[in-house]
């Protein structure tokens, strides 16, 4: 069994700790109701995704960078959320990993055709090996905003908030095999659970994820 480690940073007011744990980013939650975690459709937010699995081949040039996405972040009833925090699992941990917010408006969706979601690339935003990938983007952070309705995202044109995973990594590769948004709304916690799993190939990420072949092959 591959085990993998994290680190947890603990933000509080005018404190920071960092601690080595199974995750990745997690934010002091609201005192009061325990928080309610809830799969895709199940809750107030909203990825738009369902589960999978999600790998890129290594580049010949390493280090390299592979960033994974299409979480589109919405409210299902319309009620803005607030982001508390994100944390992943990683079986094999990547050297770093960077969160993303990734906003495409709607005039820059209309203005190019670059400015879909991201699937999964190699490079880091705005620049990939293959596109350019236009947008507004912020680091994730404790009190990020999500205001957009799901019906009005799913609207051509309408723009949209995209999560991004950055993974930095070296010839053992990155796999991150769950990860979970921290928000509340309304005064109630709730945490939403993405099931797809991302795979940034390399020598220590198992041949299959799942009964999949995921790492079969290099970067043409």
């Amino acid at each position: 069994m591959i085990r993998g480690r994290a680190t947890l940073i603990l933000v509080a007011t005018g404190a920071a700790v960092a601690v080595a744990v199974a995750v990745a980013l997690l934010v002091v939650r609201p005192l009061g109701d325990e928080r309610v975690e809830h799969a895709d459709g199940k809750g107030p937010l909203s990825s738009q995704s369902s589960s999978g699995t999600t790998s890129v081949y290594a580049p010949k040039n390493i280090p390299w960078t592979a960033t994974f996405g299409s979480f589109l972040l919405c409210s299902a009833d319309g009620d803005p959320l607030t982001i508390d925090g994100v944390r992943y699992r990683a079986p094999v941990k990547p050297t770093s990993v960077a969160l993303k917010l990734r906003t495409v408006t709607p005039r820059m969706w209309k203005d190019t055709i670059d400015a879909g979601w991201i699937g999964a690339a190699v490079g880091q935003p705005p620049h990939f090996q293959n596109r350019e990938a236009p947008g507004h983007y912020e680091n994730v952070r404790a009190g990020a905003r999500i205001t957009q309705r799901c019906e009005d995202q799913k609207k051509d044109g309408a723009g949209f908030t995209e999560l991004l995973f950055v993974l930095d990594v070296g010839k053992q590769g990155g796999y991150i095999d769950a990860a979970w948004v921290d928000y509340h709304v309304g005064g109630k916690p709730y945490t939403l659970r993405l099931e797809w799993k991302m795979v940034a190939c390399g020598n220590r990420v198992p041949h299959t994820v799942d009964g999949t072949v995921v790492c079969d092959g290099r970067q043409s």
